[in-house]
Order: structure tokens, then sequence, then C-alpha cells
């Protein structure tokens, strides 16, 4: 009987109306003049049910999703909804908007996308699991407070959800899903629960509204471009207790400082600690407005990463003798073709032809030579500057505080 039903723009119409089970007692939709609801049961499980997908009519676009489903037999039984399945909202209506992107991105002339309309959403406390893309593309959703009861939130879950303002977690999350809120260019809040352990992959990547970014001290793991391109944010703080992450001037470094994990976009002017030696992922691209970037000396291979939307720069900085290792195909430039044309490329005076000649460096139309001679003192002779152990520096240290004390580009825990 499920199979038979006719769909309308989403919507059933011409059946039963209310909770309708499938002959099999398996399946069951809930069926009503501006929403369509279809249940399964889990395998394996004895009443637990999963949300298939729901459609509605841009009528109704305040979902609330049931905690439990009736049983059609027994009303002293009932089916707990445990799961929400992967897309279940994503393809909720189908719009004809087209995107608006914050950036210049160069998008197709007659590139249109599929939109959820979804306004508002409540989700029940028997919810476990949900899936990836759920809620995708969810432009008109302002808010979303997931239950408490939710342990896991799959892949891209709120992914380019545009009108996204404020996201609440569980404190029962402990991973943050890759691309989880990617692309909500007005999220302004989404506080990390204090068991969170793994930020994933793109998790925040280009949420061009926050404006804080507070990393609790469990969390080992951060992916590549989880924070990169949020062009609001001036800071990262990193928890003091954190063993794996610190972020002196507010710059999200690994704890030995040797790894750039993620800079803050509000700052134009973008300069590469001294002893560090990896950019993670594409930390430091997709900045539409970084006007300056200078790297250290310690940095000598950036074959991992490239800066090519970073269009707007007008000065670039290598303090290295040898110019770094870089990967640069037709299809994936180092910088932007305006950037070659048009920035400055400074570099140590003694090396101006070694970049001169080098495929990739050799592109830049300008290169200039400065000498960095008052900068590659020895170690010994430099002064030594303090920070926090959640990388904020102290200017005046206190007898018997534990510091990381940074003297040239070496680091090392110490008590003053």
């Amino acid at each position: 009987m499920l199979m038979a039903l006719l769909l309308l723009g989403g919507v059933a119409t011409g059946a039963a109306k209310g909770y309708v089970w499938g002959k099999t007692g398996e399946s069951c939709m809930y069926i009503s003049d501006e929403m369509n609801m279809q249940f399964d049961k889990l395998s394996g499980q004895s009443n637990d049910m999963v949300l298939r997908w729901c459609r509605f009519s841009t009528a109704n676009t305040d979902i609330e999703i049931p905690a439990y489903l009736p049983s059609p037999d027994d009303v002293m039984v009932v089916y707990p909804i445990v799961e929400i399945d992967r897309n279940a909202f994503a393809d909720g209506i189908t719009s004809g908007k087209k995107h608006e992107d914050i950036y210049k991105t160069d998008y197709p002339a007659d590139a249109y996308y599929v939109i959820c309309e979804l306004t508002s959403i409540s989700l029940p406390e028997t919810i476990v699991r949900i899936g990836d893309m759920a809620f995708a593309g969810a432009h008109s959703l302002k808010e979303i407070t997931f239950p408490s009861s939710a342990t896991e939130i799959g892949e891209e879950c709120l992914y380019w959800s545009g009108g996204l303002e404020q996201v609440v977690l569980p404190a029962s999350i402990k991973t943050v899903p890759n691309g989880f809120v990617a692309m909500s260019r007005n999220l302004k809040e989404c506080e990390l629960p204090a068991g969170v352990e793994k930020i994933g992959a793109q998790a925040f990547f280009r949420c061009n509204s926050m404006t804080k970014i507070h990393i609790p001290a469990g969390v080992r793991e951060i992916g590549d471009d989880a924070y990169t391109a949020l062009v609001s944010l001036e800071n990262f703080e990193v928890d003091p207790a954190n063993e794996w992450y610190c972020a002196p001037d507010g710059i999200l470094l690994d704890k030995e400082m040797k790894t750039l994990i993620a800079w803050p976009f509000a700052r134009k002017d973008v300069k590469v600690p001294e002893g560090v030696e990896r950019i993670a992922g594409e930390a430091l691209n997709w900045g539409f407005e970084l006007t300056s970037l200078d790297l250290p000396e310690s940095l000598t291979d950036i074959s991992n990463t490239t800066f090519r939307y970073d269009t707007s720069l007008k000065s670039v900085t290598v303090k290295s003798t040898q110019p770094p290792a870089c990967a640069e195909t037709n299809d994936d430039c180092m910088f932007a073709e305006e950037v070659y044309a048009n920035a400055e490329l400074w570099v140590p005076e003694e090396s101006v032809d070694e970049y001169r000649v080098h495929p990739v460096w050799g592109k830049f139309n300008c290169i200039n030579g400065v000498s960095v001679g008052v900068e590659k003192v020895s170690a010994a002779e430099e002064e030594a500057v303090y920070y926090s152990l959640d990388g904020q520096k102290v200017d005046n240290p206190a007898r018997g505080q534990i510091l990381i004390r940074r003297i040239g580009g070496a680091a090392e825990k110490v008590r003053y």
C-alpha cells in the first residue's frame, strides 16, 4: 500500500491521513495535507525506527519529529525514533533560487541548487544517530539544538545552511563530523562540548560570521581546513590544559608549534611564526581579502598546500634561502595569476637568482631581494619569549610558573 501512494510535489495526496503502516509492519508513513514522513524498522532492532525521509510543502516548514510511533495493533506498544537517515531533509524542496556566495567564486552561469526550505525543527530525545547531509542546504533554518541523546552526527549534516546562526551540540558528542556546518556563512555560534575529542576536516570551513572559537582541553585531532577562511575571526582560543594544540598570539598551532593549523582570517596580513615547518591542508588558502603573506625561514616545504584563492595579495615574503618546495600543476596553481602578475615577492638578497629560475617562484613578475641579516641571529643572542600553556604571550612571568619558552625557532616547557 505504501508503495502505491501518489506523491505530488513531495507531499502525498488522495491517500489516508495519519500513521499508515505497511502490511508487514516493518514500515510506517505519516501522512497529512502538508507533510509526509517515511519510517522503517532498523534491522536487528526490536522496535527501533529510522526516519528515512520527510517531504513537506512550503505552507509547513516548521517540523516536529515524533519521539515514538503508535503500534497499529497494541496501544501499549510504541516504536521509538532513534535515527534520522542520510539526506532525510536535504531534498525537502527544489528551489529555483540561485545560491548566493559571499565570495566571488566562479560558478556556472546556470548553476542552481536543491535547497531545503526548513525553517525550524524539533528533534526528540530518542534520537541517537543523525545521518550524513540530513539537513544540508537548509538556508532558512536559523538555529538547531541537537538532543542530549544523540551520540553520532553524520558528515556535512548542515553543510551550506546559509541562514543558520546558532548550533547547540549535546554533551554526548565526541566527534564533530567532517564538513559539519561548512559554508554556513551566517553561523555565529557553535560552542564545542567539553567532551569533544575530534574536529573533522572542513567542519567549520568558510563559516564567515564566526567571531569566537574555543578548543576544549580534550581535543586531540583537528582535521585539515576545519577552521579555514573564518573571515570574521580575530583570535583562536585553546584551553590551557589541552596537550595537543595551542594558540600563541591567537594563531592555532600544534603543541610543538611546528604546524600551522589555522589562521584567523580577520587579520589580513599573514605572518607565519618562525619555527613553523608545515602548513596543514589549505590553512592559508581561500583568503580572498588577505593582503600580505610572510613565510618564515623554518618553512622549507609547502608542497602540500596552495594559496591560489588569495587573490588580493600585494606582497609575499619568503625568508628561506632555498626556495621552498612546492607543487603546481596546470589545474592546481600555487598562487593566482593576478598575484604572479601584480604582487611583489621578497626573498633573501643572496637567493634572488635561485627564486627567479625556480619553475614556480619564478612566475612572479617582481622579485626583490631583502637583507635578513638582522633577523638571522643565533638562538643564544635572541631574547626569550614566554607563553602560557594555552599559547597566550606572558610579558611578566611569575616565579615558579610553568610556561613555554621560545627562543628563535626553538620552544620548550620550563618552570620560570
